[in-house]
Protein backbone atom coordinates (compact mmCIF):
# COMPACT_ATOMS: atom_id res chain seq x y z
CA UNK A 1 0.00 0.00 0.00
CA UNK A 2 1.31 3.46 -0.87
CA UNK A 3 1.84 6.04 1.86
CA UNK A 4 -0.42 8.48 0.00
CA UNK A 5 -3.27 5.93 0.20
CA UNK A 6 -2.82 5.54 3.96
CA UNK A 7 -2.86 9.33 4.44
CA UNK A 8 -6.41 9.51 3.05
CA UNK A 9 -7.85 7.14 5.67
CA UNK A 10 -9.45 8.36 8.91
CA UNK A 11 -7.79 7.16 12.12
CA UNK A 12 -10.42 5.95 14.62
CA UNK A 13 -9.86 4.75 18.19
CA UNK A 14 -11.57 1.34 18.33
CA UNK A 15 -12.60 1.43 22.00
CA UNK A 16 -14.42 4.76 21.92
CA UNK A 17 -15.08 5.28 18.21
CA UNK A 18 -13.39 8.68 18.53
CA UNK A 19 -11.99 10.29 15.36
CA UNK A 20 -8.29 10.97 15.95
CA UNK A 21 -7.28 12.52 12.63
CA UNK A 22 -5.30 11.80 9.49
CA UNK A 23 -1.72 10.61 9.03
CA UNK A 24 0.62 13.49 8.29
CA UNK A 25 4.00 11.74 8.59
CA UNK A 26 5.72 8.47 9.46
CA UNK A 27 8.48 7.61 11.92
CA UNK A 28 11.06 5.23 10.43
CA UNK A 29 13.65 3.07 12.21
CA UNK A 30 17.12 4.04 10.97
CA UNK A 31 18.53 0.52 11.31
CA UNK A 32 15.76 -1.45 9.59
CA UNK A 33 14.05 1.15 7.42
CA UNK A 34 10.67 -0.06 8.74
CA UNK A 35 7.89 2.31 9.77
CA UNK A 36 7.53 2.25 13.57
CA UNK A 37 4.75 4.84 14.01
CA UNK A 38 2.48 7.25 12.22
CA UNK A 39 2.11 10.88 13.27
CA UNK A 40 -1.54 11.89 13.25
CA UNK A 41 -3.17 15.33 13.40
CA UNK A 42 -6.74 16.54 13.12
CA UNK A 43 -7.55 18.65 10.07
CA UNK A 44 -7.24 22.37 10.75
CA UNK A 45 -10.43 24.29 11.20
CA UNK A 46 -10.73 27.57 9.34
CA UNK A 47 -9.99 29.81 12.34
CA UNK A 48 -7.09 27.62 13.49
CA UNK A 49 -5.22 28.03 10.20
CA UNK A 50 -3.47 31.12 11.53
CA UNK A 51 -2.47 29.64 14.91
CA UNK A 52 0.42 27.55 13.61
CA UNK A 53 1.27 24.35 15.43
CA UNK A 54 -1.36 21.65 15.56
CA UNK A 55 -1.32 18.93 18.22
CA UNK A 56 0.25 15.77 16.80
CA UNK A 57 -0.32 12.30 18.22
CA UNK A 58 1.83 9.24 17.66
CA UNK A 59 0.17 5.95 16.67
CA UNK A 60 2.50 2.99 16.97
CA UNK A 61 2.33 0.35 14.25
CA UNK A 62 1.75 -2.25 16.98
CA UNK A 63 -1.42 -0.35 18.03
CA UNK A 64 -3.08 -0.68 14.61
CA UNK A 65 -5.87 -3.25 14.73
CA UNK A 66 -7.35 -3.07 11.23
CA UNK A 67 -6.65 -1.17 8.03
CA UNK A 68 -9.96 -0.97 6.21
CA UNK A 69 -11.11 0.56 2.96
CA UNK A 70 -11.80 3.99 4.48
CA UNK A 71 -10.52 3.88 8.07
CA UNK A 72 -7.71 2.60 10.26
CA UNK A 73 -8.77 1.30 13.67
CA UNK A 74 -6.28 1.67 16.51
CA UNK A 75 -6.38 0.50 20.12
CA UNK A 76 -4.77 3.52 21.75
CA UNK A 77 -2.88 6.74 21.18
CA UNK A 78 0.30 7.98 22.86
Amino acid sequence: MKFSEVQQKEIIEAGSGRFIGYIIDAEVCEQTGMITAFLVAQPKKFLNIFHGDEPVQKVLISDILVIGKDVILVKGVC
